[in-house]
């Protein structure tokens, strides 16, 4: 099967690029051959397929928004990705016209690559699945977050909360311009062409569900690890520290993690937190003279970015991963990863989370923004290292049946499978 993948990075930036990655070669293994399309950054691993790629909104240093120079040509390009854009219409047309993909699967594309992506995939009468990495369906600011609580004031399709508290880029004129785009897009009904939403858990399924998409444009197919690479280690011989893997971000629960550390760190002595990934410098300089003023900064280890076998270490080594999102996420790589590698899981009782993690059982749930629930959960499963061992058996119990690249893969081909057949009765 020739499967062409849309997603607006084509370098390893953040989970959503990880999976591709981990996607694109499960996929090629399995005898598949793989199309992609993505915007041109200097970062981009290199591909065959990269003279198709879409030139990005600034420059090819320019990533993120924020550091984006607002130039004429930026501003037209950015309003034009936004809405609608005839430059991608056009590059993916002339990818189709001589590769001839069987299906699309489709990531991240809103914004950097714009809605026109479905319309020349439908044109070519190419099959269209969209994995969904965010709540960008049912949330203009995508994280269903507002004031670092949870928000599904927009969830019905009403986009004047987002304006009212300026909840995309934290501005009103950019939240009128993105619910102009957005009631643009269900003007023309760009999103009646996907013809299957992927949702990586259960909790995501049933808020598309209650934002009106019907069960039959629905599947959940979980995100996968590498069981391979993240694995328990010999002996079962684990550090004592306990560890945080993944953005740095007010979101994720960052204060939250180190106050609760500094709660039970009397109680737990020798016992480090060693925290894996990165963030905005002005952020993590934050967080670092937080421990500073908590008195645990020679406790506190930040590692920054990890590759894979560095990270993999960090967790099989680890007695718990904590998870203190204040926001639903995403089914995170971080638990999938902790579980293959045989290390329970404490995590936010919110959204997505408690469909991973299971009491007792591959490891616990506390109060959201609780500190001291954090605490005294962390302590508790600490004192008991026979209860952690057992757990964690568990949990690589479950990364094998439920998480594994072999269980993804068969039902993803067999949801592409799906369309094709339909398409050609």
């Amino acid at each position: 099967m020739r499967i062409l993948i849309a997603n607006y990075r084509y370098f390893l930036s953040g989970g959503p690029e990880r999976y591709m990655f981990n996607a694109i070669r499960a996929l090629e293994n399995n005898d598949h051959e793989i199309i992609p399309f993505s915007v041109t950054y200097k970062a981009n691993k290199t591909s065959p397929y990269d003279g198709y790629f879409v030139p990005p909104l600034g420059t090819g240093d320019e990533v993120y928004f924020k550091q984006q120079k607002m130039t004429y040509r930026t501003l037209i390009r950015t309003l034009s990705r936004l809405f609608y854009s005839k430059e991608v219409e056009h590059a993916v047309t002339r990818l189709i016209n001589e590769t001839s993909p069987d299906v699309a699967y489709v990531l991240h594309y809103l914004k950097k690559i714009s809605p026109s992506l479905l319309v020349a995939l439908k044109k070519k009468n190419v099959p269209i699945l969209v994995r969904l990495s965010d709540y960008a369906m049912v949330c203009p600011q995508n994280h269903c977050i507002r004031k670092n609580r949870p928000c599904t004031l927009c969830i019905h399709g009403d986009l004047i909360p987002s304006i009212r508290y300026s909840c995309v880029k934290n501005s009103r004129p950019v939240s009128v311009i993105n619910a102009l785009a957005t009631l643009f897009h269900r003007h023309m009904r760009y999103f009646d062409l996907i013809d299957t939403f992927i949702t990586t858990n259960r909790f995501m399924y049933d808020l598309m569900r209650e934002g009106g998409w019907p069960d039959h444009k629905l599947i959940c197919i979980p995100t996968f690890t590498d069981t391979l690479v993240f694995r328990p280690p010999k002996g079962n011989l684990k550090s004592d520290y306990i560890c945080y893997a993944g953005r740095l971000d007010e979101i994720k629960g960052m204060e939250i993690l180190l106050r609760s550390y500094a709660l039970m760190k009397h109680r737990q002595s020798g016992l480090q937190l060693r925290i894996a990934g990165t963030g905005s410098p002005g952020f993590i300089r934050k967080m670092k003279s937080l421990a500073e003023t908590l008195s645990i900064e020679k406790d506190v280890r930040f590692e920054g970015r990890l590759d894979i076998p560095e990270l993999s270490q960090l967790l099989r080594h680890a007695r718990l991963t904590v998870v203190p999102s204040l926001w639903f996420e995403n089914l995170p790589n971080a638990i999938l990863e902790s579980f293959a590698c045989g290390t329970p899981v404490i995590a936010s009782n919110l959204g997505s989370l408690p469909m991973a993690v299971k009491t007792g059982h591959t490891g616990a749930l506390f109060t959201p923004g609780d500190i001291q629930d954090l605490a005294e959960k962390t302590d508790y499963y600490l004192d008991h290292p026979g209860l952690l061992e057992e757990m964690g058996k568990q949990a690589r119990s479950e990364a094998l049946t439920h998480y594994s690249s072999e269980a993804h893969i068969t039902n993803l081909e067999k949801a592409m499978n799906k369309l094709l057949s339909s398409q050609r009765t």
